[in-house]
This record gives structure tokens, C-alpha cells and sequence, in this order.
């Protein structure tokens, strides 16, 4: 394999790992979209073509030996790989254009510091000179948030700025730097004294950083006990251009508009990230009670999500109902369709294409979790709600991280699949589902798979994943022209532009629309007043000015 390849830029996860289907899910896939074995076996821009840049950096020889005798030579790339890794994140855009070996604003160089000074004296040169400098962290955005359209200097925070600062056992704290992964801060917590949790285990888990997880104000897919990233940092320190702002680890705190909600969500536009305080709770997975249902309609298993949300009894920490599709496909894709197990649960009245999964675990004190879980049952029961054990959602858990490496075989066969998310009240819930599903379902011969996994009293998101076959000869506009539909779909039905992906460039143009005139007024004032030479991540991003 060719180290220095597109592909190796453009897969997900562990470049040297190769996602295959299994049997099931390949014949699943062929009867889905007409596929012969031939057109299995021929790979579609498989990107195996080294990275070789047409734009060579833009920067002086003064600006890059300023730049290594802050951070050493060693930590100073101009090497087109690095360049180029460093030009896009995870969106479905950004994997079409590299297997086209297209890159049209690579950053002029990559930095790595090893300190927070190092990054001062950066932004020192910056703000001199102009440069345009973005933030850089685990590579998993899908919304071309890390993109550099004003090309300059993408900062990467992983090499060195990755470590654990200090955790206070007394106050439940863990401070660390932005570029520390999931991974390891999950270790570090787990093995310290008597285990502890961040709690925080977004999709990107594994290659996502703490960093990423505030700047886009992210979700993990136990977020419905724990919360989102904003509900578990505590304090946090920026450089920006303007100088070093700080907040404080208070519990609480009545000191007018709250900073930290100001800087959580900013996407690298205010400044950068140097040490984040997080909140973290004790590590009782012997204690996780486990539940899974089936519900006869998705109308039913959503009420039943209303109810043990709205119920004041507790909250399960893992909360996810699957519609009647992605539950269909799922049963399809496992091989479960048709056997004696599926003949008796449509002998009861749950039938394909009508029927819905739901996965539940709760977390915490063993008698806390025993107590939710009876009561979560109950309200199941009471909603038609058929327990079918814990062994789906067991099942759910061992492949909660590896189903991201499906997109990249996907693509290889011809077929587009993304994701879109919302976040929406328990009243609009349904009619927005079935609004977006349905004009997803205009494209023909296209799979639409949808699930709740974060819930709140007042309502949940829910996460759009669509399947469809490329358009080859006109893969970007044909891509783009479809999103931005379903996005307007989303809107006009009352959802919101991200719940936990964030903003980035891609959802940009619907900034005024979700926030209006005033609202983005006072963002794009804030960054002027960190940022007054629009250096940080420039480009749109947030849907702002440079």
C-alpha cells in the first residue's frame, strides 16, 4: 500500500485496516441497488495515486524559519502529504474530492506545538503578517470545518498538546489538553485510583479529541445521562489574537453571559485551546443495566421515549430507537429475516417495515440502574413495547464504532452515503421525519435509515442516514444539489442546523436563517473583537466574515 496516497488521507480510522462486507450485508447490499458481482468487484476512484500538490506553499523563508525557531524544524511541513492530509476532514465532500486527487486550498504549512507559548509567539506572527491560521485536531469533522479555503497554517494539536494535566478526586475533575483522544483519556481515567469516566463517546470516539468534542459543542452516544460536552466542561484557556482568556472551575456561577458557552461551539474562530477542565464521574460498568424492545410502530416507541424522559425517575444514559427502515435493514443486513425468532415476533404483530428497535443501558449506582431500567420496562410494556433482552443492545455496543468504517467500501462500489442531523421538539418530532424521509425518498432507489440517540424532556434529535447510488459522471454537484435539499427540509420543518456535528463551512449559507441578522451580528462581533484580522479559521466557517 502506498503510504503517501489519497487513500490513506481519505479512510477512516487505522489507514492499514480494510473494511469488508460480511455475507449478509453484501447480498443485502446487491438486491438493494441492483448490484452484479462485477460491479462489486470493480473499486470507483479507489485513490491509490501518491499526493503530489500543484500549490506549493505561499509563505516567505522568513515566516517558516519564524515558524521552526518557535517549534523546531522537525515540527514545521511542507511535505505534500501532510499538506494535503491537513486540507479536509471526514464529509462526504471532502472523500469525493480526494479520491478525485482534487485538493484546491491545501494550508501552505503544517505546525505542531509543543506548548502553549509555542502558540502564543505562532499567533504572534499571524496576526503580524495576516496569516490565516486553523486549528487542527483527531481529523474527524464532517463539516469541512478544518478546511483552509485562506490556506495559512493548520495547527495540529495531537503530536505533543495530548496529555492529561492534572484530575482532582476531591472536586470530580480532570483537567487536559485539547489534543488528547477519547482513547486515551478514557484509559488514563479508568486506571487512575478507584476509575472514573468522561463519559463522553461520540461515533469519532476513537480518533476524535477532547478539542474537537468543545469547539463543535459535541454529543456521545451516552450523552442522554451524561450530556452533551457543554454540560461537562467545567473551564477552560484560550490564546487568541487579542491575548489569553481563562474561566474558572466553579461548580456554578452567577457572573453574567456564561464564557464558556460562548467559547464551547466556536470552532477554532475565537481562538485556540490550550487546557480544558472536565467534569468526570465514577467508572461502574458492572453496574450498566442493559434493555432492548421491539415496538410495533415508530409513533409508539416515541411516546414511550416521551414518557421515560418526561417520567422524573431517571434517565437512561444510552437511549436510541432505530425507525421502521433502519430497523428493517437491520434485520436484513444480520441475517435475523426469516428465521423461526423473526416468524414469531411478526406472528405478534411486529411486522417489517412497521416495527422499531429500541437500545437502552443505564449507568451509575446498582441500585439507580436496576430502579430506571423496571421502570423504563413498564412504560415499554405499556406502549406495546416487547422485550427481546439485552443481547441486541450488547450487539449494538460491540459495533458502535466500527459501522464508520462502512462508508469508505461503500464508495468504492458507487454508492453515496451520508449522514444529517437535527434536533427537534416531541410535537414536530414526527412530522419532520416524515417530511425529510420523504423527500429523501424522491431520489430513486435510495435507502433512508433514521434513529433517535439523544433524548431530552422537551425533545431529541435525529440522525438522517441516507444510501443511494452515485451519480459518476457528475459525483459533486449531484452530491451537493441533494444535501442542500434535505437540509432546507430540515429547516422549514422546525429542526435545527446541527445537534452535535456542528456547523463548520458546510452549513454556513443557513447560519442568518437559524439564527438571524442580530444573532449572527453577535458572533461576528466577538470574533472582531478576538480576532480583529480575521486570521482564525477563516473562510466562513460559523457562517461568519473573515
Amino acid at each position: 500500500m502506498n503510504n503517501k496516497s489519497y487513500r490513506n488521507i481519505f479512510k477512516w480510522g487505522n489507514p492499514t485496516h480494510e473494511e469488508i462486507f460480511d455475507k449478509e450485508m453484501l447480498e443485502f447490499i446487491k438486491r438493494a441497488f441492483s448490484l452484479s458481482d462485477s460491479d462489486i468487484e470493480e473499486v470507483f476512484l479507489p485513490g491509490h495515486d501518491e499526493v503530489k500538490l500543484k500549490k506549493k506553499s505561499r509563505l516567505t523563508p522568513t515566516v517558516i524559519n519564524g515558524l521552526k525557531n518557535i517549534v523546531g524544524e522537525n515540527n514545521v511541513s511542507l511535505d505534500d502529504f501532510d499538506r494535503a492530509y491537513h486540507s479536509y476532514g471526514k464529509a462526504y465532500i471532502d472523500l469525493l474530492k480526494l479520491r478525485l486527487g482534487k485538493i484546491d486550498n491545501p494550508p501552505d504549512v503544517v505546525v505542531y506545538p509543543r506548548y502553549e507559548d509555542d502558540i502564543i509567539k505562532i499567533l504572534q506572527i499571524c496576526n503580524k503578517g495576516r496569516i490565516p491560521i486553523t486549528p487542527f485536531g483527531g481529523h474527524s469533522s464532517v463539516t469541512r470545518a478544518i478546511e483552509t479555503p485562506k490556506r495559512g497554517i493548520s495547527l495540529d494539536m495531537t503530536r505533543y498538546m495530548n496529555k492529561v494535566i492534572k484530575i482532582n478526586e476531591v472536586n470530580h475533575t480532570v483537567s487536559v489538553q485539547p489534543g488528547i483522544t477519547g482513547p486515551a483519556l478514557e484509559e488514563y481515567l479508568n486506571n487512575h485510583g478507584e476509575g472514573y469516566t468522561c463519559g463522553h463517546f461520540p461515533q469519532s470516539f476513537e480518533y476524535s479529541t477532547v478539542g474537537g468534542w468543545v469547539c463543535t459543542r459535541g454529543a456521545g452516544q451516552a450523552s442522554t445521562g451524561y450530556g452533551k460536552i457543554e454540560d461537562i466542561v467545567l473551564s477552560m484557556r484560550m490564546v487568541t489574537p487579542k491575548g489569553i482568556i481563562t474561566t474558572k472551575d466553579y461548580p456554578a456561577a452567577a457572573l453574567g453571559p456564561d464564557i464558556d458557552e460562548i467559547l464551547i461551539g466556536s470552532e477554532g474562530t475565537f481562538g485556540i485551546l490550550t487546557e480544558i477542565t472536565l467534569k468526570i464521574r465514577k467508572y461502574l460498568p458492572h453496574n450498566t443495566g442493559l434493555s432492548s424492545f421491539i415496538f410495533k410502530d415508530f409513533p409508539s416507541a416515541i411516546i414511550a421515549m416521551r414518557e421515560v424522559m418526561q417520567g422524573q425517575f431517571g434517565k437512561p444514559y444510552i437511549f436510541r430507537v432505530s425507525d421502521p427502515e433502519e430497523t428493517d435493514i437491520s434485520f436484513e443486513m444480520k441475517g435475523e429475516s426469516g428465521k423461526i425468532s423473526d416468524r414469531i415476533l411478526q406472528f405478534l404483530g411486529y411486522k417489517p417495515m412497521s416495527r422499531c428497535l429500541m437500545f437502552i443501558s443505564v449507568e451509575g449506582d446498582h441500585d439507580y440502574t436496576r430502579f430506571v431500567i423496571k421502570k423504563i420496562k413498564k412504560i415499554a410494556r405499556k406502549n406495546g413495547g416487547f422485550s427481546i433482552g439485552s443481547s441486541p443492545t450488547i450487539k449494538w455496543l460491540k459495533q458502535r464504532y466500527t459501522s464508520s468504517y462502512l462508508r469508505d467500501p461503500l464508495m468504492d462500489i458507487g454508492i453515496m452515503t451520508d449522514t444529517l442531523e437535527t434536533a427537534v421538539t416531541w410535537e414536530n418530532l414526527l412530522p419532520l421525519w416524515n417530511s425529510v424521509r420523504k423527500y429523501i425518498k424522491r431520489r430513486p432507489n435510495t435507502l433512508c435509515m433514521t434513529h433517535l440517540s439523544h433524548c431530552y424532556e422537551n425533545g431529541a434529535n435525529l440522525y438522517f442516514t441516507f444510501l443511494s447510488k452515485m451519480n459518476k459522471n457528475n459525483n459533486i454537484d449531484d452530491y451537493k444539489k441533494f444535501q442542500k435539499g434535505i437540509i432546507d427540509k430540515i429547516h422549514v420543518s422546525g429542526g435545527s442546523l446541527s445537534h452535535h456535528h456542528g456547523i463548520g463551512k458546510m452549513f454556513s449559507p443557513w447560519m442568518k436563517l437559524e439564527i438571524g441578522d442580530i444573532g449572527l451580528g453577535l458572533l461576528q462581533a466577538i470574533k472582531n473583537y478576538f480576532d480583529n484580522k480575521g486570521i482564525m479559521n477563516p473562510g466562513g466557517t460559523l457562517g461568519m466574515k473573515n
